[in-house]
């Protein structure tokens, strides 16, 4: 087991009744770490716990902040986490045929201000302990604007600007923050997609790649390298390029 495994004693996992947060959770118990999973569907977390021992669940809405605080609270009681991984997120793909107030306010809800809730409400507990990390998930998508995620791409860029505004503030605390940038990965909200999905990797494929980057202590965990690579060329493109380029997607 790797010196930094035996650092975390106890891992949160948000977001972990499907895809990348269950397969993370599997991971990390079958390394011996304790688990606490959360999510909405109590059932699927439920379903989880019985592949291991290490594995506890605990229920929760993070579009509702007070029940995020009391989930902290009662963590905090019961012993902080080493490190919390924030997955939680919704999907729904589409351009302006899907945009609309009521469904962004939906995603930017679960995907950005959750992380939000988790966040403010865990950073001074951490900051008084002395020791933690935090591991946001957000997307290669927030690397640049693209077609057919105008609901989800703008909360994955906020996730992203928000890391690196606060990140000097958790070096200050001593606590650790990373920005994990998945590409397209086989889940429930991917298989909502008609188009091509490059270099799409596997749920346990992508938990262990994200295991990994964490251990490495880096602040951006980003994969798979080849589409990281395309779209970081791609938002340096100027934007005559760039918004032509775009248009042949549609």
């Amino acid at each position: 087991m790797s010196n930094q495994l035996e650092k975390w004693n106890r891992v949160w996992i948000i977001g972990a009744s499907s895809g990348m947060g269950a397969a993370l959770a599997e991971l990390l118990a079958h390394e011996g770490v304790e688990v606490i999973v959360s999510a909405r569907r109590a059932e699927k977390l439920e379903a989880l716990g019985r592949h291991s021992t290490l594995i506890t669940p605990l229920p929760l809405d993070v579009e509702k902040p007070d029940e995020v605080s009391e989930a902290v609270e009662s963590l905090h009681a019961a012993g902080l986490p080493d490190l919390t991984i924030y997955c939680a997120a919704i999907y729904e793909p589409g351009g302006l045929n899907q945009l609309g107030p009521e469904k962004a306010r939906q995603h930017m809800e679960v995907n950005y201000l959750g992380a939000v809730a988790v966040i403010s409400a865990l950073f001074p507990k951490l900051k008084e302990r002395g020791t933690g990390s935090i591991a946001i998930v957000s997307s290669l998508t927030s690397y640049c604007g693209l077609p057919l995620a105008a609901l989800y791409g703008p909360t994955k860029a906020a996730l992203a600007s928000l890391c690196e505004t606060i990140k000097p503030e958790f070096d200050q605390a001593g606590l650790q923050l990373q920005l994990v940038n998945p590409g397209f990965v086989d889940t429930p909200l991917t298989e909502k997609n008609s188009f091509p999905m490059p270099f799409i990797l596997s749920r346990e494929e992508a938990a262990q790649r994200i295991l990994k980057g964490l251990k490495r202590s880096t602040f951006e965990i980003a994969f798979p390298t080849r589409m990281a690579v395309a779209l970081g060329i791609l938002r340096r493109l100027p934007y005559g390029l760039y918004f032509r380029l775009m248009r042949r997607m549609l």
